[in-house]
């Protein structure tokens, strides 16, 4: 058996149109296309699976079918009855599309290496799909590849999937699809009051009471000086904590997880580091990271089920690629 592999190839940056054809926004599609360069280089040492494109039909298992002709629509600049809702950040990204399907297929790969006996552990490369819904995308998240995979794993006998996302946005997109789904159990571990989801999405969503509600777990993460007053006074209920409290609680959420999961996935956002989006709420530091990632290793230890982490968030390069780094070795090697 391989214990550890990768999934870097640069087919997870196709696009279906010249780059500079296409113009994005933000840390868009050419921000994460430079991660994925610099992280195949710093990773080389690591066996590397091989390239497998995905089908659309992979992605009907979480999104309309609907939306994903809309969108094939648009990359092949063909009029479309009516533009899905997408935030200013998805712009252009329906050119990725075979980016997209790279990406997914990545996982598929892993996921039917990990069938076989042959994979226990793998770290992924795609575009970041955990804000996408199943008919609309928001914050550079056109679609949803890792929740697509926890499908594709479902009808290869992998029947509970646990998702864990440590991105600093919560994972919106992904908790939707599964809503009030027994089959599949979300943590999401993300700023409370992150100004980017009250404007994108809505803050209520990663409450620890929506999270119970829908069979999901919300551990929301506050800012040291952030007033309670005011989270009352925007219908924000439930439980808050703060950075130094994570560990903690994230260790208690997987020791209280509903049933014995087939494969966890990981959503691995480095957006949370305190030199990135992380300052003053999460605060973590590479060594978190590792702390984080030894958790989710002690529980596949556990219950024998293998993991599969994919790239998430992360805005400063160097900073990313230093965390990235210090996950992986972990994956890769406790």
């Amino acid at each position: 058996m391989t214990k550890f592999a990768t999934y870097l190839h640069p087919h997870t940056c196709y696009t279906s149109q010249q780059r500079d054809r296409a113009s994005f926004v933000g840390y868009s599609f050419p921000y994460f296309s430079k991660v994925r360069q610099n992280l195949a280089k710093l990773l080389q040492n690591y066996p590397t699976l091989p390239i497998k494109k995905a089908q659309y039909s992979d992605y009907l298992r979480v999104h309309t079918e609907d939306y994903l002709k809309t969108l094939a629509l648009m990359a092949l600049n063909q009029p479309v009855n009516q533009l899905p809702k997408l935030s200013g950040e998805c712009q252009n990204l329906e050119y990725c599309l075979p980016g997209y399907l790279y990406g997914l297929g990545g996982m598929l790969e892993a996921i039917d290496w990990m069938k076989k006996g042959s994979l226990e552990r793998a770290y992924c490369f795609s575009l970041p799909g955990h804000h996408a819904y199943a008919n609309s995308g928001h914050g550079y998240c056109l679609l949803n590849p890792l929740a697509a995979a926890a499908r594709y794993a479902q009808t290869q006998g992998f029947d509970k999937i646990l998702i864990i996302d440590w991105d600093i946005h919560h994972g919106d997109g992904t908790q939707s699809i599964f809503s009030n789904d027994k089959s599949v159990y979300c943590i999401s571990i993300h700023s409370a009051v992150d100004i980017y989801m009250a404007k994108a999405s809505d803050l209520k969503l990663g409450t620890t009471t929506v999270g119970d509600a829908i069979g999901h777990c919300n551990i929301p993460i506050l800012i040291q000086s952030f007033p309670l007053e005011v989270l009352a006074s925007e219908g924000l209920t439930g439980k808050f904590y703060h950075g130094e409290e994570s560990f903690d609680i994230f260790s208690e959420a997987l020791s209280k997880i509903p049933g014995k999961p087939d494969l966890i996935l990981i959503f691995s956002g480095y957006d949370s580091h305190k030199d990135d989006c992380g300052e003053n709420i999460t605060n973590w530091t590479n060594s978190d990271f590792e702390r984080l990632t030894k958790f989710v290793l002690d529980l596949a230890k556990k219950v024998s089920c293998p993991v599969l982490s994919s790239h998430g968030g992360g805005y400063n390069l160097s900073v990313t690629l230093s965390a990235a780094v210090s996950h992986v070795e972990v994956l890769a090697n406790y």
